[in-house]
């Protein structure tokens, strides 16, 4: 690969590079996990992303009870029994000597540092079928944001190989670094989440106000540079936002912007079992009704919006 002006070193914490995703944008997709997350989202499916730093997490199943672990843990924190491997998150401080010894994995860090050289080794290994569906890359999170310097080398590595990159972002950040971002030639769409439209009620589910990441959304439909990659996505649960006041409210805005695709979708569980296996206190929830969700594409699909539900085009 031609290194160019990118900065191939630059590092940052990736907790997975999903490959032959179809669920980050259009076409077969690599979609990369940058750990480290400015909101709190009561409902996160991958809460073991929030935190910047690292931290261990457990795979009970894959537990040999060897325990081995148990012995070079400082902290005396691992025990081990019959369900597998358990760690004493509250007392573990991620020195990472129990995954050293774990031959099984059945304890491992959520994340590996990399470089973008790093990753576009992997990357690379599927550019015929980003070419093939009209796919490839999407930088994920945690947030994008939260790492923009390597987030702006990615794409640009990304621009050198002829790849296509979708930015999925809460939008909670720098104007300029989201703008730097969007603006990239090889940038196809920013996926823009709108999870609360009250401020306070955006607080009180994410654990930040919702002020910037509207202006940060207006700044990308302001600019006709950007405006057409601009692609909504809304995470709807039962009960705390799929109520009437916030739908019409998020309708009002894509409608005023002018955006032409938005995407709904449903909770669902995948985060309990990871948020478990990492000591993270976790709630569950409920996804709309097919009824409600229905009636909400409805609303959607009468204003002209090109809309669909949980990536199925309706």
């Amino acid at each position: 690969m031609s290194k160019g002006n990118t900065d191939l070193n630059n590092t940052a914490l990736i907790g997975n590079i999903q490959k032959f995703s179809t669920q980050d944008g259009p076409g077969i997709r690599s979609t990369i996990f940058l750990k480290g997350c400015p909101l709190r989202c009561v409902w996160c499916h991958n809460p073991e992303m929030i935190r910047p730093e690292n931290q261990m997490i457990i795979s009970p199943s894959r537990c040999i009870r060897c325990g081995i672990c148990v012995d070079v843990c400082p902290e005396g924190g691992i025990t081990v029994s019959e369900e597998g491997v358990a760690i004493d998150f509250a007392a573990c401080h991620a020195c990472g000597a129990c995954s050293k010894v774990c031959y099984s994995k059945a304890i491992t860090y959520v994340a590996e540092e990399m470089t973008v050289e790093e990753v576009m080794e992997t990357v690379l290994q599927d550019k015929e079928f980003y070419q093939e569906s009209g796919g490839g890359v999407t930088i994920s999170g945690g947030e994008p944001l939260a790492h923009a310097a390597f987030a702006k080398a990615l794409v640009e590595a990304c621009r050198q190989e002829e790849i296509g990159v979708c930015i999925d972002t809460c939008g909670l950040g720098e104007t300029r670094h989201l703008m730097d971002l969007a603006l990239a030639p090889n940038v196809t769409h920013v996926l823009y989440d709108l999870k609360a439209m009250d401020p306070a009620v955006h607080e009180r589910l994410t654990g930040v106000s919702n002020e910037r990441i509207i202006e940060n959304i207006r700044a990308l439909a302001a600019d006709p540079r950007t405006h057409d990659k601009i692609w909504v996505r809304m995470p709807l649960i039962k009960g705390l936002n799929d109520d009437d006041e916030t739908i019409q409210t998020a309708l009002a805005l894509v409608k005023e912007l002018a955006v032409r695709k938005v995407s709904l979708l449903g909770y669902h569980e995948m985060g309990v079992s990871k948020a478990r296996n990492a000591g993270i206190e976790y709630t569950t929830f409920e996804a709309p009704s097919h009824e409600r969700m229905e009636e909400i594409r409805a609303l959607f699909d009468k204003a002209g919006i090109d809309v669909e539900i949980s990536g199925a085009k309706m």
